[in-house]
């Protein structure tokens, strides 16, 4: 019995270590991608970063772009997990979308270079487009929700939610890819809900 448990005990750790060096090697590329265009990164600068060989690097990831890959998963996996997080702490689906926008733009801040290639007209990661097509829709479903709560407590007016969702997520997108250095994020979110939910017609008084 003591020896069982103890084949146990030595079987699982190395299990931990490698499942730890991995997420330490992809929050190293996560930080050296966004800060270098894909063709600057070097991997000899994320395994210096995390504190590994470069050989180290290659054992979990057959190339950088791989890699790069695995950092964007992790990178929407974050993104996913702290849009739930923040909708469930809003009461009302206003707050909600302002705060979708808020914690959208911080995330992408940061992140210029690291979803560049994504978002340029790339066919490298052609073969995983799943991949990344199940976390967009994950995160789409979650502003379609809100938007169906704003319809059904009618503070929203009717409107088709699957497209109102493709529109707002794209104002997100757009806000971020063409803003300037004189823009803020507090300054984004107040313009995108206002053109989202008001347009740009002029109120009557």
């Amino acid at each position: 019995m003591e020896l069982t448990s103890q084949f146990r005990n030595n079987h699982q750790m190395p299990r931990v270590r490698t499942i730890s060096k991995r997420e330490e090697i992809l929050e190293a590329a996560s930080r050296v991608f966004a800060e270098k265009e894909f063709h600057e990164v070097l991997i000899d600068d994320i395994a210096a970063l995390a504190g590994v060989g470069k050989g180290t690097v290659y054992r979990y990831f057959r190339t950088k772009e791989e890699l790069y890959f695995e950092t964007i998963l992790q990178a929407f996996d974050h993104l996913s997990a702290t849009l739930a997080e923040a909708v469930a702490q809003e009461s009302s689906p206003m707050r909600r979308l302002e705060r979708i926008i808020r914690e959208s733009l911080r995330f992408s801040w940061e992140r210029r270079h690291l979803l560049s290639l994504l978002q340029g007209d790339e066919r490298r990661f052609a073969m995983r487009e799943a991949e990344l097509r199940r976390r967009r829709e994950g995160m789409m479903a979650l502003v379609q929700r809100v938007i169906l709560e704003g319809i059904e407590r009618r503070e929203f007016r009717g409107v088709d939610a699957r497209i109102a969702a493709e529109l707002f997520r794209g104002m997100i997108r757009a806000a971020n890819c063409f803003r300037t250095e004189n823009d803020s994020v507090d300054s984004l979110v107040e313009e995108i809900i206002g053109i989202f939910t008001r347009g740009v017609v002029r109120q009557n008084a």
